[in-house]
C-alpha cells in the first residue's frame, strides 16, 4: 500500500509525530525506515508524479511543468498522462498478472486500462466522464460515498479561513471513504492513493509554521490550525493502513517538500531589461507597455479580487477568461517582437528559460549551434549578475543546461537553461507571460513554495526497523515497488530498488534482478481510456491552476 502527502516535507513530520500528535506516521516510522526523498527538476507535481510511476526521469516521460510547449508555437497548453512517456509501474504491474487500485494520483488523466481499477486526480476536469476505469466504477462511487470531488473549489483567505477549512476537512474525509470503500470491497495486490490537499493546504498556510514570515502581523501561535489538519491526516492513513494487514508493505511518500515563499522573480522583466527579449514598436504595444508599467497587470486582478472576497472563486473571475483578455488587451507574448528577441521564460519554481531558437520556435532568431551555445553563455553570464533591485543581494545560485540534468528521447522539450535561486525562498513567476510589473517583488496567494526534498516512510516485514534511508530518489519508488512484487525491474528505469531500505537477509534472499528495457518509450505506448483535453476542459484546467497561483 502507497499512500502520498504531496508537498509534505519531512521535518514538520517528524516534529509533529515526536510531540505525540501524529501517531501512526510515529508508529510507522519507529518500526520501519525513513528519509528524505529527493524530487525531480524542477521539485513540481507535474513531472514528479510522473517519475515516480515510470522511475524515468523528465528526459523519458517528456513532463517538464504542469504545461506543455506546443511544437512550432510559443503557446503552453496543459499537459496530461497522454503526453507521457515510459511503462508505468501499473502496467508493468498489470501486465504481470497483478492486481492494482490507484486512486487521485497526480498526472493520471486520462485513466490507465489497467487489471484493477483507477480514479484520476487533481487535473481531470470536472464535467469528464471517462475519470474512472472501469467507466462504471464512478456510478459505484456515487452512490457509495457521494459526488466525488476531483478538486476544491474554495481558496484561503484570513476572512475566510473557517470556510477554507471546512472544505478541507470535508474533501479529506470524502476522499478517505472513497479510498476505504475501494480498498476494502476490491480485489488489490497493490494499493496507491494521493491526499493532494496536503500540498494545497501548506501553499496557501505556510505562514501559519513561520512565526518570522512576512505574511505574520501578530505574535499568536497559529501552527495548531495546520497541526490538527495533519492529525486528520494522520488518522486518514491508520484507517487505511488498517485495512491493509500486518504483512502488507506500507510507503507513505510525498513528491517534494515545502518551505516559505518570500519574493517573486519574473524572469521575462529581465529579459527585456537585458535587451534579450524585445517588444514591438508599434502604438499598441507602447501603450499596453505603458498600462502595464502603471501596475494594470495580472497580479493586480487577483489582489483586487481576493480583497473583495472572490477569493473563494479567483480561478473564475480572475482566471483563464481574464487571463485571456490580458493577451489581447495587455502585455504578452503577442507584443513580443520574436524577430529581435534571443530568449524568453515559462515555467514555475525554477527559472525556465528557451532560446528562440531556428528551426524549432515558429519566429525563431537564434542559429543552432555556436551561436545557440552563445546564447546560453550570455545568458548564464548575465544571471549571476542578476540583483534585487532594493536590496542588491544576488538573486541566483545556479544555472543548469538542460542536457546536464535530463536525458531520454524528451530532452528536446526541456527548458534550454534552468536557473536555480540563491535563496530558495525566491520563487520564479508562474506560467504568466508578463504577469507583474516588477522584476522582484513579494509573493501573494501563497506563503509556501516547493522544495527539493519530500519525504519517504517505508514499513513491512522485510523493511529495516527503527533506520534512516538515505540518498533516496521519486524515480526509484517504481522499481522497489515492482522488486518487491518479485519482478525485474526493467533496464531503461533510472531509479534502482532501494536496497538500504530491507534487512539484509531479504535481500540475499531475493536480489534484484534487471530485465531489458521496456517498451513505452513514447506516448505512443502509452494506451488511455480517454483523449486529450477539450478545449473547454483546457480552458478549466488553467483557471486551476491560476486560482492556485501557479500561473502568476
Amino acid at each position: 500500500m502507497m499512500i502520498g502527502l504531496d508537498g509534505v516535507p519531512l521535518g514538520i513530520i517528524q516534529r509533529w509525530a515526536e510531540g505525540g500528535y501524529l501517531p501512526t506516521l510515529r508508529r510507522l516510522m519507529d518500526s520501519g525506515t525513513v528519509g528524505h526523498l529527493y524530487s525531480t527538476v524542477p521539485p513540481t507535481s507535474g513531472p514528479s508524479w510522473s517519475s515516480f510511476v515510470t522511475g524515468m526521469n523528465p528526459g523519458k516521460t517528456g513532463i517538464y511543468d504542469f504545461l506543455y510547449r506546443r511544437d512550432g508555437t510559443y503557446s503552453f497548453p496543459p499537459v496530461n498522462a497522454s503526453q507521457r512517456g515510459g511503462t508505468s509501474m501499473w502496467r508493468h504491474l498489470s501486465d504481470a498478472g497483478y492486481q492494482v487500485g490507484v486512486l487521485n494520483l497526480p498526472m493520471s488523466y486520462p485513466v490507465e486500462q489497467v487489471n484493477g481499477f483507477m480514479i484520476s486526480g487533481w487535473l481531470t476536469p470536472y464535467a469528464a466522464k471517462d475519470y474512472s476505469y472501469p467507466p462504471a466504477l464512478s456510478e459505484e462511487l456515487e452512490q457509495a460515498v457521494g459526488d466525488y470531488r476531483i478538486y476544491p473549489t474554495e481558496t484561503f483567505t484570513e476572512g475566510r479561513k473557517e470556510s477554507f477549512l471546512k472544505a478541507s476537512y470535508d474533501l479529506l474525509e470524502m476522499r478517505t471513504r472513497t479510498a476505504l470503500h475501494l480498498a476494502q470491497n476490491k480485489p488489490w495486490d497493490v494499493f496507491m492513493t494521493v491526499f493532494f490537499d496536503t500540498d494545497r493546504f501548506l501553499h496557501q498556510m505556510w505562514h501559519y509554521l513561520e512565526p518570522q514570515h512576512p505574511w505574520r502581523t501578530d505574535g499568536e501561535d497559529k501552527e495548531k490550525v495546520v497541526r490538527d489538519y495533519f492529525q486528520k491526516v494522520d488518522e486518514s492513513i491508520g484507517r487505511l493502513v488498517g485495512c491493509a494487514g500486518e504483512d502488507t508493505l506500507v510507503i507513505i511518500l510525498s513528491d517534494h517538500g515545502m518551505g516559505q515563499a518570500n519574493n517573486f522573480i519574473v524572469l521575462n522583466n529581465w529579459l527585456l531589461e537585458q535587451g534579450l527579449l524585445r517588444l514591438k514598436r508599434d502604438p499598441w504595444t507602447r501603450v499596453k507597455d505603458l498600462m502595464f508599467r502603471n501596475g494594470f497587470t495580472l497580479r493586480n486582478i487577483h489582489q483586487v479580487a481576493d480583497r473583495l472576497g472572490l477569493a473563494q472563486q479567483a480561478e473564475y473571475v480572475a482566471g483563464y477568461f481574464v487571463d485571456h483578455l490580458l493577451k489581447l488587451a495587455f502585455l504578452s507574448f503577442l507584443d513580443v517582437d520574436w524577430s529581435e528577441s534571443k530568449a524568453y521564460s515559462f515555467g514555475r519554481h525554477l527559472g525556465s528559460i528557451y532560446v528562440n531558437l531556428k528551426g524549432r520556435e515558429p519566429q525563431g532568431l537564434v542559429e543552432p549551434g555556436a551561436e545557440y551555445e552563445a546564447v546560453r553563455n550570455e545568458i548564464e553570464s548575465l544571471a549571476f549578475e542578476f540583483r534585487d533591485p532594493q536590496t542588491g543581494r544576488p538573486l541566483i545560485g545556479e544555472v543548469l543546461r538542460r542536457e546536464e540534468i535530463y536525458s531520454g528521447p524528451y530532452v528536446g522539450r526541456a527548458p534550454d537553461l534552468i536557473l536555480r535561486p540563491k535563496d530558495p525562498s525566491d520563487i520564479f513567476f508562474g506560467l504568466a507571460d508578463f504577469g507583474h510589473r516588477n522584476t522582484v517583488d513579494t509573493v501573494y496567494r501563497y506563503s509556501g513554495m516547493h522544495r527539493d526534498y519530500g519525504m519517504l516512510i517505508m514499513n513491512g516485514p522485510a523493511i529495516r526497523q527503527g533506520s534512516e534511508i538515505t540518498g533516496a530518489v521519486i524515480h526509484d519508488i517504481a522499481p522497489t515497488v515492482l522488486h518487491t512484487m518479485g519482478l525485474a525491474v526493467p533496464s531503461d528505469m533510472d531509479g534502482q530498488a532501494l536496497q538500504n531500505a530491507f534487512s539484509e537477509e531479504y535481500m540475499e534472499r531475493y536480489p534484484v534482478q534487471i530485465t531489458r528495457s521496456s517498451s513505452g518509450s513514447s506516448p505512443e505506448d502509452f494506451e488511455a481510456t480517454g483523449t486529450d483535453y477539450t478545449e473547454e476542459g483546457e480552458k478549466e484546467i488553467m483557471e486551476r491552476l491560476e486560482g492556485l497561483g501557479y500561473l502568476g
